[in-house]
């Protein structure tokens, strides 16, 4: 093994193959909105108590008591506010890249190479970044074009928000965004404050009885279980996902495949290689193999180049039929 993380770090065998299957599923998180000039937590969560301030119900000074706070908690503060004195901040306008999407040559070379890895995607991120696809070349759909240039139109994919619809049977569906903590276009299913994220991830399905059946976690279970997962954009603050693809694995056991069944892209500077190391080995019992990179140079838009590679060798090319043929052939051999 090289003592060097590499800038563009090879292609894993089982991933690729999972693309060209139609098995892979990208799961992305706030990092690849951040890179596309989306605001980080900590600038939403600030930016959604300034927006309190500038209607007089929040003061400069209560911010800077709160300034060491977590992003979870500045948002439960600023979402009380919000319902306390019936404001509405507005979301749309702190969450969207300042330049759009259209004219944003980063966010569109992110996202196009993310599109080009699958037809279905799980995204933890509010923005409609993943919600229509890019094309390789800028489309225009007026209605004096041809009605055969129409059509090759970027394909709008269906966002999918409302739990009852985390189900296994939409995973099998093309073109679809399941948006696992709320979007804008639905500002009230945004998954912000922490009772929000206990109320998500509460694991309170026992007894049998299917009213307390949670939908996301049976969601994330049939994900796991089903497909191959590529975590994009997640960091060790991200955790809620994390430990739940942990505590399947404790509870399951690691299987005794030759390849891991999940991937996570991760940057790491050349002097965290040992830290790189650890969280190696961490992944690795949980089934996940990490794919590091090096930021030396480029800090976190060095992911932009990684998606870039891996999109040039492992597009999705499988039909959804053989797909679920695949799926049907395993659970039969189980």
């Amino acid at each position: 093994m090289s003592d060097e993380i590499p800038l563009i770090p090879r292609v894993p065998q089982g991933l690729k193959e999972s693309a060209q299957r139609g098995t892979l599923i990208p799961f992305v998180g706030a990092g690849a909105s951040v890179l596309a000039g989306c605001p980080t937590w900590g600038q939403l969560a600030d930016g959604a108590l300034r927006a309190c301030i500038a209607e007089n119900k929040f003061s400069h000074g209560q911010l800077d008591q709160i300034r060491n706070l977590g992003p979870r908690m500045k948002l439960s503060i600023a979402r009380a506010v919000e319902a306390e004195h019936k404001l509405k901040i507005d979301y749309e306008r702190l969450i969207n890249p300042a330049s759009g999407y259209q004219n944003n040559d980063v966010g569109q070379r992110v996202y196009r190479s993310l599109g080009k890895l699958s037809r279905t995607f799980v995204t933890t991120n509010y923005d409609a970044w993943l919600d229509t696809e890019i094309p390789d070349v800028p489309l225009s759909v007026s209605e004096s074009q041809p009605a055969q240039d129409r059509a090759t139109a970027p394909r709008v994919r269906r966002r999918i928000v409302q739990v009852e619809e985390f189900t296994p049977a939409n995973l099998n569906q093309p073109d679809c965004v399941f948006h696992l903590h709320g979007s804008l276009f639905d500002p009230t299913s945004m998954v912000m404050t922490t009772r929000d994220y206990i109320r998500e991830y509460a694991n309170d399905r026992g007894a049998g009885d299917p009213t307390r059946e949670n939908r996301t976690l049976t969601f994330l279970e049939a994900l796991f279980r089903n497909k191959t997962v590529l975590f994009v954009g997640y960091g060790l603050e991200d955790l809620e996902i994390l430990e739940y693809v942990v505590q399947k694995a404790q509870q399951q056991g690691v299987s005794d495949r030759p390849q891991a069944r999940h991937f996570m892209l991760q940057g790491y500077f050349s002097h965290e290689y040992e830290l790189m190391r650890s969280l190696t080995q961490y992944y690795a019992q949980c089934d996940i193999e990490l794919i590091p990179f090096r930021r030396d140079a480029r800090d976190w838009a060095q992911l932009t180049e990684v998606l870039e590679a891996f999109a040039a060798v492992m597009p999705a090319m499988t039909p959804l039929g053989l797909q679920v043929q695949m799926e049907m052939e395993s659970l039969l051999e189980s």
